[in-house]
């Protein structure tokens, strides 16, 4: 018995620390993930963003060795002076909070005019079918892990406009804070959603944008 109870003690003591550094890595990370769950600030995106004079190269470099080569050189300056990583940490958490921008129909249209973009369509595979918008790929905001193969392959800095069905579904903005943990920098959701789209009378597709 006695040695069963210093081996429940021992667990108790392993688990109770592991808990204690778990947190204190998660409030001083740059990356740390908030305890309780903030919905994002709606930014407006402004046209001067979305439609510049010239438009910027797309990366050519995708790969995750790319993103080393930016973040190591951040750390040996933080590790040299410490009292700037409270000044990273803030930046960090403070870009999280504008994951994304809101677009709006008129923005859409444009966009989809231009032929500029990449639309993800966040719904169900099922409602995807029965109409979409036209080119939209169909990445399910439930399970966007199960993408994960197909978005790697996607340039960091490429311009990506998200859509659910409407404000109150929230599987654009999940999709929209799994991305940009993927470090996507140049996400937009089109909030309205695919109600709106409808109600604007908008043209409906039905073939895959993979076809």
């Amino acid at each position: 018995m006695k040695k069963s109870s210093v081996i429940t003690r021992e667990l108790v003591t392993i688990i109770v620390s592991s808990i204690f550094l778990a947190l204190i890595y998660n409030t001083f990370s740059p990356k740390s993930i908030p305890l309780i769950r903030t919905e994002p600030k709606k930014i407006a995106a402004s046209d001067s963003a979305l439609f510049p004079t010239q438009h910027p190269q797309p990366s050519s470099d995708t790969s995750i060795q790319s993103q080393f080569k930016v973040i190591a050189p951040l750390h040996e300056r933080a590790l040299k002076n410490p009292d700037s990583m409270a000044a990273v940490v803030k930046r960090e958490r403070e870009k999280r909070e504008e994951i994304f921008k809101i677009v709006t129909l008129d923005q859409v249209k444009r966009l989809l005019a231009q032929g500029r973009g990449l639309f993800i369509d966040a719904r169900d595979p099922e409602s995807y079918r029965k109409g979409h918008i036209k080119g939209a790929r169909n990445i399910f905001g439930d399970a966007p892990d199960r993408h994960f193969e197909e978005l790697v392959e996607i340039p960091r800095d490429t311009l990506i406009v998200i859509y659910c069905n409407n404000p109150e579904c929230h599987l654009g903005r999940v999709l929209a804070e799994f991305m940009n943990v993927m470090e996507f920098n140049n996400l937009y959701l089109y909030d309205d959603g695919w109600d709106g789209w409808e109600e604007a009378n908008m043209p409906i597709d039905t073939t895959s944008a993979m076809e």
